[in-house]
């Protein structure tokens, strides 16, 4: 995401963000205060990201920003989780216990079928479809803790598929003290 410099003068896009607001007043009205279901947060986090999380919305439904609304409400949670001293979030460390599960009877590298992925951690969550949106977070994840880059994933019939090695898995485990699921 890039930023203005600190000696950059916002004033033109305050301005525009203010015509902005007042042009689809009702649209960011109603994503800011009548949709709780946007807004996860709470205390000093709800109010620094509300108005981002309306906007965010806003931005996808009326001008079809895919994906954005996603981001930012992910980077929300992040940061609150951060200001709380959790280091992974539910659905990454749900992501590390599907996976842990899915090659607990592997030896060195594993293919997933992400498809495969996501429906595990759906059930490690008790998401609904809905509820999982679009599972292109899991990949971010996938990215984010190293374990996938594009020499250890392919594309095949049935979507993607992405070559974990089980022992760099529980490493990652045991440096972000996630647990293990008994089946």
């Amino acid at each position: 995401m890039a930023c203005l410099p600190p000696n950059v003068d916002g004033s033109e896009i305050r301005h525009q963000l203010y015509t902005l607001a007042l042009t689809y007043f009702e649209a960011i009205h109603r994503n800011y205060f009548d949709r709780p279901d946007l807004h996860k947060l709470h205390n000093r986090s709800g109010e620094l990201w509300s108005p981002l999380v309306a906007l965010a919305a806003f931005f996808e439904e009326e001008g079809g920003v895919t994906g954005l609304l996603d981001a930012i409400s992910e980077a929300a949670l992040w940061d609150e989780q951060m200001s709380e001293g959790k280091a992974l979030s539910d659905r990454e460390e749900a992501v590390l216990q599907a996976l842990e599960l899915m090659t607990r009877n592997s030896v060195g590298e594993m293919w997933i079928k992400a498809a495969e992925l996501r429906e595990q951690v759906r059930g490690l969550l008790g998401y609904s479809e809905e509820q999982m949106g679009a599972a292109q977070w899991i990949v971010h994840i996938l990215k984010r803790m190293q374990l996938t880059d594009p020499a250890r994933r392919k594309h095949h019939v049935g979507g993607q598929l992405y070559a974990v090695q089980r022992t760099e898995l529980l490493d990652i485990m045991r440096r972000y003290d996630v647990a293990h699921i008994e089946s």
